[in-house]
């Protein structure tokens, strides 16, 4: 194939500023900032569960107590009730009134066990409130470090689609320089076999991973200085150097 050693040249250029849009598409597909923000997502998520969990014991410790406040009402009523008709003493013997006091007794010692745990319910509503203030405040830490790594891979993602976009352009301008079948043909061994244009050396030794054969490095030695050899399995450009 025909091809000026301008054109040869500028095809080098070309597979240089191929390789640097080959980095930056790596660059971009795996910023570390996508990591971190995968693992912040998660413990934001893994904190919120947990935090859920702590604020569900919350609503039937309330009824607990608002249980507890309506037995300790219901045995306060009580023993007014029987406090009164033992102060009275109208219609009872002694043995009566005996039983009666150890009735009001019994209705006291239970008003205290329902108090008592009445306070023990009342002193865990108070540390799930306190947990839950916590787990508010560790979930907004959380969120704002989660909100600036989002903010931090939009910009590192930008910046890169901005590197790209002015390499493409760059691109562009430089293939519209060259001849038409020569960027054809090394289009097409990019599509094929990733390589698209190879550098051999007047040794004979070629870059790219690519082995020639004797036969054919003597028959691209023979050729006029204006042409390229174009490889039989892959189709790449063989430029020679020197």
């Amino acid at each position: 194939m025909k091809a000026s050693a301008e054109d040869q040249n500028l095809l080098i250029d070309l597979s240089s500023i191929d390789g640097d849009l080959q980095r930056l598409r790596h660059k971009l597909a795996n910023l570390p900032v996508y990591a971190e923000l995968t693992d912040a997502e998660h413990t934001l998520k893994e904190h919120r569960s947990a935090a859920a969990a702590r604020a569900a014991r919350k609503e039937p410790i309330e009824a607990t107590i608002a249980e507890a406040e309506t037995k300790v009402e219901q045995l306060t009523a009580a023993i007014t009730r029987k406090q009164s008709q033992l102060d009275s003493g109208e219609g009872m013997d002694s043995r009566q009134l005996m039983v009666l006091q150890g009735e009001i007794d019994g209705f006291k010692e239970s008003r205290d066990d329902v108090e008592m745990s009445q306070l023990e319910a009342m002193e865990q509503l108070e540390a799930i409130e306190a947990d839950t203030a916590s787990d508010k405040a560790e979930d907004e830490r959380l969120d704002g470090a989660r909100l600036a790594l989002v903010k931090r891979k939009d910009d590192e993602v930008a910046g890169v689609e901005s590197e790209i976009a002015g390499v493409q352009e760059n691109r562009s301008a430089l293939t519209s320089r060259i001849a038409p079948p020569l960027v054809e043909a090394y289009e097409e061994s990019r599509m094929l076999s990733g390589t698209g244009v190879v550098i051999m050396r007047p040794d004979g030794t070629v870059d790219g991973g690519l082995d020639l054969s004797l036969i054919e490095i003597e028959q691209i030695k023979a050729m006029a200085a204006d042409e390229v050899y174009l490889t039989e399995d892959t189709g790449a450009v063989v430029v020679r150097q020197g």
